[in-house]
């Protein structure tokens, strides 16, 4: 399969992730990626190195295709995830997780997995809800939507506590094409190579089959052939493109794809205290592995330029002799002419095992939330708020309220997914319940409550559906779908509009009660 990539952000980045940062002097100093440098802060320095040489390498192809996997080679010569003292929590013995000193030269990728718990807990019972929502924002220019969001509870992949969660944030003038055609297209190549993959393992006596690096492959690969498809589709996307963060879910295992800025957290309360653990990076051309890819391809990266000579605004992408694309990011799904310098859809793949009774929620969201709302304050947001659907409408209601001061405000999307563990169980019985909101200006949001989920898969959500699930959830959903405005069919994708619609109304693959 082959590689394409890039999208244009907008707005300042607010909030950046705050647990995995930045590193010591002795890195700052390195002359380039394969310069010397001496170790800070127990950190090796030339590990760091090797990293950030290898990403960028990988990125244009020089590597195996797993940018996760090449980070995986080097985390195993230097023991897994760093992690703190056991505590019990609820009769269980739970690991904790310290993160440890980054570079300060940029957030690396390297460290932020090594920075997470990676043996998942066994034998402990997990409840799984969760709800989404969708704005358009407001402003004398903001005519439609571009953000679009997927969201199933149980099911996915054909496992029985297997979830999927994705936004996708589009930009240029046919984003909104591409995020709606990805939205249909990359759910369903994912779950369906899912269920091939769990088949195969089952049938060959796999003793793992959810060991981190055999699900990274196929979430990666997804990213790349729903590229392909895009173009084979004939949406125009030689300017325009998404951004795509996808979550998989398989009881406390979560693999996080993401190629843009919209972005992933983890919540966990430690010691009677909020935590927040970025699951993400935001990929900025500002990024030193990110800006070694564009520069090794041809392109260059620095802010704008004003007609008098003056730069503003933080580094964006562009062609080496030509003002244009001036994208904010550096991967995304589409964006022909930034491909041609470096931008990729090949996501970062991260892997994390949520620690039971410690973490409880998950939030992702495009930049529509990041650019004026922190990761603390949408954490303080959603933890007050309690239950996934309040958390969604608080985060977005604060958002709004921040863009209003400048007048406008860019479209927003949100998931909320909380984490229910043991005991907690006693006060809700239902077995996995998705709450699925979708709003946009002026129109009431409109709430759909499901029932606990069969083992349902996107292609039956997506494709027009089966039975009576399929007419109940494709009437109501196209309901759903009309309000929040997304596009009609697109090229290449069958019965989209019907099919979106349905979608919407059954995000989690489950029967509408």
């Amino acid at each position: 399969m082959g590689c394409l990539p890039s999208k244009e952000g907008a707005g300042p980045d607010q909030g950046q992730p705050q647990a995995v940062q930045t590193s010591s002097k002795a890195a700052e100093e390195r002359a380039g990626p394969n310069g010397a440098g001496k170790a800070a802060n127990a950190v090796d320095a030339s590990a760091v190195e090797l990293e950030d040489a290898q990403e960028a390498r990988d990125s244009v192809g020089n590597l195996p295709s797993s940018l996760h996997a090449s980070a995986s080679d080097l985390a195993s010569n230097s023991g897994t995830a760093q992690r703190g003292g056991r505590v019990q929590f609820g009769g269980v013995d739970v690991q904790t997780y310290e993160a440890p000193p980054a570079p300060m030269e940029e957030h690396s990728h390297l460290l932020l997995q090594r920075s997470l718990p990676q043996i998942p807990a066994s034998n402990v019972e997990l409840e799984t809800r969760a709800a989404g929502l969708k704005h358009i924002g407001f402003g004398p220019l903001k005519k439609e939507n571009q953000d679009e969001y997927f969201c199933q509870v149980g099911g996915f992949g054909g496992q029985k506590d297997g979830c999927c969660y994705c936004i996708f944030d589009g930009h240029g003038n046919y984003g909104r094409d591409a995020a709606h055609f990805c939205r249909q297209e990359l759910p369903v190549l994912f779950d369906a190579e899912l269920r091939k993959y769990y088949a195969k393992a089952a049938a060959d006596g796999v003793k793992d089959p959810n060991a981190k690096e055999l699900i990274e492959p196929i979430l990666s690969d997804a990213f790349v052939e729903t590229e392909r498809r895009l173009h084979t589709a004939g949406v125009n996307v030689s300017s325009s493109g998404t951004t795509a963060s996808v979550v998989f879910q398989n009881r406390s295992s979560v693999w996080v794809g993401a190629a843009g800025d919209s972005r992933v957290l983890c919540l966990a309360q430690i010691d009677n205290q909020w935590k927040v653990q970025p699951l993400t990076l935001d990929h900025r051309p500002s990024r030193k592995t990110e800006k070694f890819r564009v520069e090794a391809a041809g392109g260059r990266v620095e802010p704008k330029r004003l007609p008098s000579g003056k730069t503003v605004g933080e580094p964006r992408l562009w062609l080496a002799n030509l003002p244009s694309p001036g994208l904010l990011l550096s991967r995304s799904i589409g964006d022909d002419m930034a491909t041609s310098v470096g931008c990729t859809a090949r996501p970062e793949i991260t892997f994390v095992a949520m620690r039971p009774y410690l973490d409880q929620y998950l939030v992702i969201a495009s930049d529509g939330v990041w650019d004026v709302l922190s990761n603390d304050t949408v954490s303080q947001l959603v933890t007050d708020a309690g239950e996934p659907e309040a958390g969604c409408q608080a985060v977005l209601e604060a958002a709004l309220l921040e863009w209003e001061e400048r007048l406008a405000a860019d479209n927003i999307s949100i998931i909320v997914v909380q984490l229910q563990w043991g005991d907690m169980l006693a006060s809700n019985s239902s077995a996995a319940m998705a709450v699925v909101r979708s709003a946009t200006a002026g129109s009431s949001f409109q709430t759909k409550v499901l029932a606990p989920p069969q083992p349902q898969s996107p292609q039956q959500q997506l494709g027009g559906g089966a039975g009576s699930a399929g007419g109940a959830g494709g009437g109501a959903g196209q309901a759903a779908e009309a309000e929040a405005g997304s596009p009609g069919g697109l090229p290449g994708a069958a019965n989209a509009g019907a099919a979106a619609g349905q979608a919407a109304g059954v995000a989690t693959g489950a029967p509408l009660q």
